[in-house]
């Protein structure tokens, strides 16, 4: 019986389950694209391919993991930032600002590089599900400040706009700001 790194075989699984995750992730970043392949990866972890296929299917269902593991840590991350705000105008000023803040630091290119890997459907749904996650401390805020729900895909619209010139080189503080009195101006 081969040697394991931990003292259970279920906790073996989940260390190299992250360091596969976390070798996919390095790549993604250091290739800006989330094309890889099985045999990539297994070279990263020091696995064989057949090895690395106990654990995913294909490249695929790896980067699906990727950004699972993405957006639960930036949801966590909006939904702590939000809770944290006293009213309606200052939670939507706080979804926009982390949202930016997450973007300058560099993860949101992660997620834009994975994000363009075609999934497999029941992945691409599980994706969906988080993203949605990720906007309903908006709705919710939206929805307490007695305005039209429509307004959150405003925003979202706003602070796309900011990220995608963030990540072009514009100063995320500028952006934020210039976001924030866009979207919560009465």
């Amino acid at each position: 019986m081969p040697k394991i790194a931990a003292q259970t075989v279920a906790e073996n699984r989940e260390l190299r389950r992250n360091a596969l995750i976390d070798a996919a992730t390095r790549l993604i970043e250091t290739r800006g694209s989330a094309k890889f392949s099985v045999a990539d990866i297994a070279a990263q972890v020091g696995l064989s391919r057949s090895a690395v296929y106990e654990y995913y299917r294909s490249s695929a269902d790896l980067v699906a993991d990727v950004l699972v593991d993405e957006l639960l840590t930036w949801t966590d991350l909006i939904v702590s930032a939000v809770t944290a705000a006293p009213d309606a105008q200052s939670k939507m000023a706080t979804w926009i600002r982390t949202n930016l803040e997450y973007a300058a630091g560099g993860r949101h290119a992660l997620v834009r590089a994975a994000g363009t890997v075609e999934l497999p459907p029941t992945r691409r749904a599980q994706i969906g599900v988080l993203h949605q996650n990720l906007v309903a401390p908006l709705r919710d805020a939206v929805q307490a400040s007695g305005q039209d729900q429509a307004v959150v895909s405003y925003i979202w619209g706003v602070t796309q706009a900011a990220i995608d010139r963030i990540e072009a080189g514009a100063d995320p503080v500028t952006e934020a700001a210039s976001a924030i009195a866009f979207c919560t101006r009465p």
